[in-house]
């Protein structure tokens, strides 16, 4: 019996080593594992990125369109790695590809010299909430978890914020 118990022994040492080194984390509220905690955070950081590019535009000032390009691509590319065919297709499409985009909507702003105005914002706005839902949706399969995920995502980057002040230093 005690040989059985020291055999045993190591093996369940390791086993509490191994889940305790994958724990899950938490983010709004919804326990997500590591990998995908990380795809948030990343996520977060493609976002922010966007909309401190979003704030700074200025129709006269090329690199500030410039910035905002790059900030969608990159968010294009960085979010989208877990996401089905579909979804990828739908986020270049809100990002880069759509009439409606946020990169056709800057472009035609800067090209045409036009100032942000409410329905403008309005529009990058309505577009930049659709490519946050298409992120969220690989994360989690429950509709209620994407949501808190969703609403975490919108809080931690204070993105609604943002959205309204874009095109303010015209």
């Amino acid at each position: 019996m005690k040989k059985k118990i020291y055999w045993l022994l190591p093996f369940l040492i390791i086993g509490l080593l191994l889940t305790g080194c994958n724990r899950n984390k938490v983010y709004g509220t919804v326990v997500v594992s590591s990998a995908k905690y990380t795809q948030v955070q990343t996520d977060k950081k493609y976002l922010n990125h966007l909309l401190q590019a979003l704030e700074k535009f200025d129709s006269e000032k090329p690199k500030t369109a410039n910035k905002i390009y790059s900030a969608i691509d990159e968010l294009n590319k960085n979010a989208s790695k877990n996401m089905s065919k579909q979804d990828k297709s739908q986020l270049k499409a809100v990002l880069i590809s759509n009439k409606k985009s946020i990169k056709h909507i800057v472009k035609n702003a800067y090209e045409n010299h036009y100032g942000f105005d409410d329905d403008l914002s309005g529009t990058i706005s309505t577009e930049f909430h659709k490519s946050v839902k298409l992120m969220v949706k690989p994360i989690t399969k429950q509709a209620s978890n994407r949501q808190k995920i969703y609403d975490q995502l919108i809080k931690d980057t204070n993105a609604q914020k943002k959205l309204n002040n874009v095109g303010t230093n015209q």
